[in-house]
């Protein structure tokens, strides 16, 4: 059982005007935890509807529904000098960018610092709140409207729990890294990870599945139809498998040719109805592409799994005998593009480099070279 924490006042601050959050963020101090409320059901963007900091004045709640230009707040999440505090932070950072137009600095990521001191690699935040601080937290208003104002008393609760504990469970870890030699491993990771560039919507199409095994000009199509529906779907904010899924633009791209009429055999109804004229345009504007994509990797034939699954055995390893979670490490989808970089370039990628290369770097080379 963990022990019990010392008590943390709940206290939180409601602000909804641009010279109370200047007030509230000069006296936080360093570091902050911060968090975020939104909603995203049916729409493409992210909705912001709280801002939560924890600092040394105790917990504000930022209403992002307010009309203020947020000014003090952006500027906090950009200083360089002062420590934010995020749990799980990558959808925080999505709802950063679309709202604030930033993406803050100086980020530490519990989650991914746990990862560094136990083999749990998506430990949840209450899980981190009883691992450090002792305290087993209620249930959580998850499904709640956050855009409905007033808050209800629990909502507002649960919106201060989110973010009370992250102070103290930094502490705690930042001790435990350092302890055991990990904390330049974890800065090291947090540094990768804030220089790791957004997806942008031109380079979405990577991200379907089965790309792999489509031709140049079958990619060409395929891009040019997800981008078509990155534009429709932001301009009508609809989630992107409202317009279209993933999986019928896959097969829209192999097709030779696509005239409107052909779509009713092919989509929904009211798909084709919709969006045929606009998706044949696409799909013509795509095999007309005199500069087609790159060729996407193809899939791994049965000697480089075989050799991805000895890197994996050795990832494995490596991570349990410093007792740390293996897919931080590397997950599978990371040593398929190790293996395929080797090939090309007879070394291991820049990710494997400083801890990586520390813990695993001298027995994948020699898996590797054995399999050349």
């Amino acid at each position: 059982m963990p022990c019990k924490a010392a008590a943390v006042s709940s206290d939180a601050a409601w602000v909804a005007d641009d010279p109370a959050l200047a007030r509230r963020v000069a006296g936080l101090g360093d570091p902050v935890g911060i968090d975020t409320e939104f909603m995203r059901v049916r729409t493409f963007h992210p909705i912001p509807a709280l801002y939560q900091l924890a600092g040394e004045n105790g917990v504000t709640l930022v209403d992002a529904q307010a009309s203020a230009d947020f000014a003090a707040l952006k500027a906090l999440l950009l200083e360089p000098a002062r420590t934010k505090i995020m749990h799980s932070a990558s959808e925080d950072f999505e709802v950063m960018a679309h709202h604030l137009d930033l993406r803050p600095a100086s980020v530490v990521d519990t989650q991914i610092a746990h990862a560094f001191l136990a083999p749990d690699y998506s430990a949840s935040y209450a899980t981190l709140v009883a691992h450090y601080a002792g305290v087993q937290l209620g249930k959580h208003e998850t499904r709640s409207d956050w855009l409905q104002r007033p808050l209800t008393a629990q909502q507002l609760a649960y919106a201060s729990e989110d973010v009370l504990y992250l102070r103290p469970i930094w502490e705690k870890q930042r001790h435990a890294l350092a302890q055991c030699g990990r904390l330049d491993w974890f800065l090291a990771e947090m540094r990768r990870v804030l220089a790791t560039p957004a997806e942008t919507p031109r380079t979405w199409y990577r991200n379907l599945k089965g790309i792999g095994r489509l031709s140049r000009h079958q990619l060409a199509v395929l891009r040019s139809l997800v981008n078509w529906r990155e534009d429709e779907a932001r301009r009508r904010n609809l989630p992107r498998a409202w317009v279209v899924r993933d999986e019928l633009l896959m097969a829209l791209a192999r097709q030779e040719s696509l005239r409107p009429e052909d779509l009713p055999a092919l989509l929904p109804k009211r798909s084709a109805l919709r969006y045929g004229k606009a998706l044949a345009r696409a799909h013509r504007d795509g095999r007309a592409d005199v500069e087609p994509p790159p060729p996407a990797p193809k899939p791994l034939g049965r000697a480089d799994n075989a050799v991805v699954t000895e890197l994996r055995r050795l990832t494995e390893a490596a991570a349990e005998r410093v007792g740390m979670a293996a897919p931080m490490l590397a997950r599978r989808r990371d040593l398929e593009a190790l293996l395929r970089h080797y090939r090309r370039h007879g070394e291991l990628p820049t990710t494997f480099e400083h801890w990586r290369e520390e813990l695993v770097g001298d027995s994948f080379r020699a898996v590797l070279a054995a399999a050349r």
